[in-house]
């Protein structure tokens, strides 16, 4: 991922883990192709967006912030 997966989800580093997850579920409702009638744009911000919140999951799960 060329982005910081934290900006993306619009949270800082030192965000806790029901923060991240209330933004990652905040922007999946805003952006979900369905709610936006297949539109190919909000499918690929729903790309990033599950990218980011898995990169932050993996990067916590590691140790690393």
């Amino acid at each position: 991922m060329n982005q910081d997966p934290y900006r993306i989800l619009n949270v800082s580093p030192g965000a806790t883990e029901d923060e991240i997850k209330a933004a990652y579920r905040k922007l999946a409702k805003q952006y979900h192709p369905d709610v936006n009638g297949g539109s190919p744009q909000a499918e690929e911000k729903m790309k990033e967006i599950n990218q980011a919140y898995q990169e932050i999951l993996k990067l916590r799960k590691g140790g690393g912030q």
